[in-house]
């Protein structure tokens, strides 16, 4: 099945296998979890110490207490990314085989601090500097090889890596600039 807090994409095998262990916590359990990890989302250092505390040590091991960390991780990070609104996102979980409280209760902390974690999200995400751009306008008016010409030439500097261009070379170059412009205007979130 394809999911949308998974971006269209099937759910990975790993958190799958995690749900029957995220299923042995009592809802109220999950809830503090998950707000503890959408706590440290910001900080982006998980400390498992914390929650091991929260869960019982008798009936998951360490290595059960970081599996289910990282599931729940991965689920509320997606969710994020995808811009999932909290109604999908219960669903999904129930299609996944989440009991209706456990998807409950992440959905619930999940929608508490949906507009804060998408904020945190934008803000860890890759941005690149502002390209500096230097340009100058030659016109040349003859050439020994081909006679007169009377042709402008730009020369063109991006991040120090130098081009020239012709009149049209130029104008297709900033037809092909307004066309990704407008795909990336219509991919943001």
């Amino acid at each position: 099945m394809r999911f949308k807090f998974r971006g269209g994409e099937d759910c990975p095998d790993w958190v799958l296998a995690e749900i029957s262990t995220i299923s042995k916590l009592s809802s109220i359990k999950l809830k503090l979890i998950c707000v503890q990890i959408m706590n440290l989302l910001e900080e982006e250092i998980l400390k498992y110490e914390v929650f091991v505390k929260l869960v019982d040590s008798k009936s998951l091991s360490l290595s059960d207490v970081k599996g289910v960390v990282a599931a729940l991780t991965f689920i509320l990070k997606s969710g994020l990314k995808y811009d999932v609104e909290p109604a999908f996102l219960d669903s999904e979980l129930q299609q996944l085989g989440f009991p209706k409280e456990h998807s409950g209760a992440l959905t619930k902390v999940y929608a508490d601090h949906l507009n804060k974690g998408r904020e945190n999200l934008r803000k860890s995400s890759l941005r690149l500097p502002a390209p500096t751009v230097t340009w100058t306008v030659d016109n040349y008016k003859y050439s020994s090889k081909m006679g007169e010409l009377n042709t402008p030439v730009i020369n063109l500097s991006i991040n120090d890596v130098p081009c020239t261009l012709s009149i049209d070379e130029l104008d297709v170059l900033i037809y092909e600039l307004k066309a990704a412009a407008e795909s990336f205007k219509n991919i943001r979130m």
